[in-house]
């Protein structure tokens, strides 16, 4: 199974769907991954829930069978593989690739939750590449260093301010704009859902009032994303900086939890999207910018 342009549907800006041509944001990332990959290595890109795997998955694959000089030479072609999707994984057995085609391997917790998947089922193909995508249950196989296979890691994090700039729509105001950022931050996903409801209530509804009704609901994914903690550390750290309400340098938040470091903490969290790491003035800061996760936070778990 091959990507084709005709495989995706028009944009929603409320789903992560990709559009082949107008892939947004990580330019510096996706550089990266395509050298690698088509050095030879194989990568494990990890992220918390609709931080945008797929679609980048998606992305490489276009870039790899589309748009690259390369594709049109003798350059690798790749192919994507859901391992969710039944369909697609049942035609991905029936039809080896060609052994040098890079396997771009989405939803990759289902092989190692042990149910209907599993990575005995997995042969990497010799001479190519691998990306094997997942959130926290992958991200710990391959951090607890049980597997076969050399991975470089490759998390993924909350958009660059800058990065979130490229996704906003001409049609909404400047104030608009603003208020975006200020309610959804720069995870993606609350990004466009936040975008696409003020886009349809138009410029005579409130943009308060939008706001909550996107925060009622995200319920659910909010809670998916909490989901996702493992320690009472990670709770804690994430409680520290909710509260905070602006950048905290995390040496601060290593004092107000009695540890030297919380970089292990932090790093998990950043994977997540739960939390924004940058450099501010010269300092590592550490931040919750999206309020409107924060403050279903406060109302639904830290109450």
């Amino acid at each position: 199974m091959s990507i084709s342009t005709e495989q995706f549907p028009s944009a929603d800006p409320v789903a992560p769907v990709f559009r082949p041509g107008a892939f947004k944001g990580r330019d510096g990332l996706v550089r990266n991954m395509l050298w690698r990959l088509e050095r030879g290595e194989s990568l494990s890109l990890v992220g918390g829930p609709k931080l945008g795997k797929t679609s980048l998955l998606l992305h490489l694959a276009w870039q790899l069978n589309h748009a690259r000089p390369s594709s049109k030479s003798t350059g690798p072609s790749a192919l994507y593989v859901d391992v969710a999707d039944e369909a697609d994984w049942k035609r991905f057995h029936s039809r080896p690739p060609n052994p040098e085609t890079i396997l771009l391997l989405d939803n990759c917790d289902l092989l190692v939750e042990g149910k209907t998947r599993s990575l005995s089922d997995i042969d990497l193909l010799p001479g190519g590449s691998t990306v094997f995508a997942g959130a926290r249950a992958w991200r710990e196989v391959v951090r607890g260093g049980g597997l076969p296979h050399t991975l470089k890691s490759i998390p993924l994090a909350v958009f660059l301010e800058k990065e979130a700039q490229q996704l906003f729509s001409p049609d909404l105001s400047t104030e608009q704009h603003a208020s975006v950022l200020t309610y959804a931050g720069t995870q993606p996903y609350i990004f466009k859902v936040l975008q696409a409801e003020l886009l349809r209530a138009g410029p005579s509804v409130r943009t308060e009032q939008v706001a909550y009704d996107v925060k009622q609901s995200l319920s659910s994914f909010f809670q998916d994303c909490v989901n996702q903690l493992r320690e009472p550390l990670e709770q804690q750290v994430l409680a520290y900086v909710i509260e905070a309400g602006k950048p905290v340098n995390p040496r601060e938040v290593a004092r107000a939890v009695g540890l030297p470091t919380i970089k292990p903490v932090a790093d998990t969290l950043c994977a997540l999207g739960l939390v924004g790491r940058w450099i501010r003035d010269e300092e590592a800061t550490l931040s919750a910018n999206s309020l409107l996760f924060s403050e279903w936070y406060r109302e639904t778990v830290a109450s």
